[in-house]
């Protein structure tokens, strides 16, 4: 029963990381296709290329074009 748990949990991860690089290649086209069997390290390695990726992005909430009502 834990075996069948962990092997679930790993097929599941696996399309995770593969739904996380399909984010990742719709926004800058690259492809890691190796990092889809990586578990939690590949998991935490595409979420923080996504993070980084949108944190360096000019929008709304960072306030720089706001119009200033005098």
């Amino acid at each position: 029963m834990t075996i069948t748990l962990i092997i679930i949990g790993y097929i599941l991860n696996v399309f995770l990381n593969r739904w996380l690089n399909y984010i990742i290649y719709k926004k800058s086209g690259t492809k890691a296709p190796f990092i889809w069997f990586l578990s939690l390290i590949g998991t935490g390695t595409l979420l923080i290329v996504i993070v980084i990726n949108d944190v360096n992005k000019q929008n709304w909430f960072t306030g720089k074009y706001w119009k200033k009502n005098k």
